[in-house]
């Protein structure tokens, strides 16, 4: 990191660009805000999708986020000393999460993006990180060909889904506490193969909610929605329960999960639940995978 790097891809007439990557820093977050904002609208409005980023606003609070976090790991390119790209890298529990990865457009289609995708493949490398996923739209056949040729597999056909309230609440769902913690971090092992505990701990400090559900005392499933969440239950009437109450509880734009295609049943009973299909996606995986068992949504993060 911090020093130039030839790239062979990178051209621009018949000159090859000079390159340097950097850890991503507060003083780099009004940029690559921006160019992640332009890039998200530019790619799927005009596929005639909105927006993952409606707002820069919304860009540069995420990106700054993950800029501050240590259980992230972020890399921005500079072309003549400005940004040109970011790339992120989840690092809360044993599974690594890629993005949002973003490029400016004067750079589009010149190895920017491989770049960037290499040098965190290398860090998880260097770090000992053997479990890197990424959700990819599918739309986007562009980043499925880069994504493929470095290696990561697609693993699943995943919808992105608009969730919606049922008639009556459900006594059984209520925030998550730190005292489930150990609960949920078992359920996630039986059911996920990976701890996601850490995720889960610290939804509530960055803004987000997680949601469980409890029958008898025991801890049956838990979701933190929106597109940075995901949930895990042992029935599709548990995945259910907590999708209807983050519908129920919060904003729209964030009542949102992620649905597996391969758990065709729950997809149609989230369907006749009034839940509305946004998107579908490509969850993809470099190194070990193990498939969840029973109900999961995962998330962009992993």
């Amino acid at each position: 990191m911090g020093d130039k790097v030839y790239c062979e891809d990178c051209k621009k007439g018949e000159e090859a660009m000079s390159l340097e990557f950097v850890s991503a820093e507060p003083q780099h977050v009004d940029a690559i805000g921006r160019i992640c904002f332009e890039a998200f609208k530019e790619v799927q409005e005009g596929h005639g999708f909105s927006p993952d980023f409606p707002s820069i606003e919304l860009a540069r609070q995420v990106l700054g986020m993950m800029v501050q976090r240590d259980d992230f790991y972020g890399v921005v390119a500079l072309r003549d000393g400005q940004p040109v790209g970011s790339n992120f890298l989840s690092l809360m529990d044993l599974v690594a999460g890629v993005g949002p990865i973003t490029i400016d457009s004067s750079c589009q289609g010149e190895g920017v993006g491989r770049a960037l995708m290499q040098d965190v493949i290398d860090y998880a490398r260097r770090n000992n990180i053997e479990q890197v996923r990424l959700l990819q739209d599918s739309f986007n056949v562009a980043s499925l060909s880069l994504y493929a040729s470095l290696g990561f597999d697609v693993k699943e056909a995943v919808v992105f889904m608009q969730a919606t309230a049922v008639a009556e609440a459900d006594p059984h769902v209520r925030i998550v506490a730190e005292a489930d913690l150990p609960a949920i971090e078992e359920l996630s092992k039986r059911i996920y193969k990976n701890s996601r505990c850490n995720e889960v701990a610290a939804a509530a400090p960055y803004g987000f909610v997680a949601f469980l559900r409890e029958q008898q005392g025991r801890i049956t499933g838990y979701l933190i929605p929106g597109i940075f969440g995901h949930g895990i239950a042992e029935t599709e009437d548990d995945a259910l329960a907590l999708i209807s109450e983050a519908a129920r509880r919060v904003a729209p734009p964030f009542a949102r999960f992620f649905c597996p295609l391969s758990q065709a049943s729950f997809f149609r009973r989230a369907i006749k639940a009034g839940c509305r299909t946004i998107k579908v996606m490509n969850y993809m995986t470099l190194g070990p995978y193990e498939p969840p068992d029973k109900v999961w949504m995962p998330s962009v993060l992993c």
